[in-house]
């Protein structure tokens, strides 16, 4: 049998060794760790200590209730704490706390975020959902909610808002397991309705200013009221109650009235009465009228004829005028 080489010799005491070093660091780690998690440790938010417990492994296992009780079915990795939650050792000494008061410690101090689908109206979360197809299906319901007046639709239902969907943080509190849950929301008050007592010496300009209000638009909510001529005791409208959406959409409708010829053009009409047949554009918001555009008028007068008796009588209707007021 040959003897080693110098070579052979210094190689495998150089392995000897690089495998006893990492056996003592084993052992170093275990009995670190074996030494810490049995310290008392400090769970702090943003710097703040909440609650201290008796070890490592409960502070751990402290965190991890507060986070996921607050969101369960969601993956673990896509919930995290809204503030900074850190972990510090404490003295021996120190006050400690059992696990369940410490999670509820926790929870009340550090809110819980998931990621999730974020239904976003002017940059504001509102509510969100797991599946990106589920809130858009969601956006796709609130139209219809809306959009369901007579007529023919001109211009498809749109939101006024700046709204999309967007894969990001949200509360825990803001995120639904179902699409109907979300219409809800998105159907419902946000901002509540605020209106005004009128008081002795209270005039609708002040009160246009003090709640920041164009007078304009006070005047269009109080249709019933003078606003020039306020009495104590009168309840103003000041903004309406509003959803945290606005559908905005048009529809087509006829509309015929029975009209007079001004005074100017009774020398060139002789009809007493007439009837008036208009295409008007009626946008609504959420349901409700905000303004009527006509696109279009035809207006036939029905021209008297006279008997032997020298009384008039209606006869066929003249033909149609398109002539603007008539």
């Amino acid at each position: 049998m040959r003897d080693e080489t110098p070579m052979h010799s210094t190689r495998r005491m150089w392995i000897e060794r690089a495998v006893f070093a990492v056996i003592l660091a084993g052992v170093g780690i275990w009995i670190a760790g074996s030494y810490l998690s049995g310290a008392p440790y400090t769970i702090t938010v943003s710097g703040k200590p909440v609650a201290t417990v008796e070890s490592l492994r409960a502070a751990k296992a402290v965190l991890r209730k507060a986070r996921l009780e607050r969101a369960s079915g969601v993956p673990a990795g896509s919930v995290r704490f809204a503030e900074p939650v850190k972990l510090r050792r404490a003295s021996k000494d120190a006050e400690l706390v059992d696990v369940p008061e410490a999670v509820g410690a926790v929870e009340k101090a550090a809110p819980v975020e998931v990621e999730s689908f974020a239904i976003v109206v002017d940059d504001s979360p509102m509510a969100a959902l797991p599946e990106k197809k589920q809130a858009e299906e969601a956006l796709s319901l609130v139209k219809q909610h809306y959009a369901g007046k007579p007529g023919r639709l001109r211009i498809e239902p749109a939101f006024k808002e700046e709204v999309f969907v967007e894969k990001r943080y949200v509360g825990v509190e803001k995120l639904y397991p179902s699409t109907e849950d979300a219409v809800r929301v998105l159907t419902s008050i946000a901002e509540e309705a605020v209106f005004h007592t009128v008081k002795l010496g209270d005039r609708a300009v002040n009160l246009a200013v003090q709640y920041g209000v164009p007078i304009s638009e006070m005047k269009k909510l109080n249709q019933q009221m003078d606003l020039d001529r306020l009495v104590e005791g009168d309840r103003l409208l000041i903004k309406k109650a509003r959803p945290p959406v606005t559908v905005v959409y048009k529809t087509q409708i006829t509309k015929t009235v029975t009209v007079s010829p001004p005074p100017e053009a009774r020398r060139y009409v002789r009809a007493r009465i007439g009837k008036r047949e208009m295409k008007i554009l009626v946008t609504y918001e959420n349901g409700e009228l905000v303004s009527e555009e006509i696109l279009s008028q035809v207006t036939t007068w029905e021209l008297p004829k006279r008997t032997s008796y020298g009384r008039s009588h209606p006869r066929s209707p003249a033909r149609p005028s398109t002539q603007p007021g008539l």
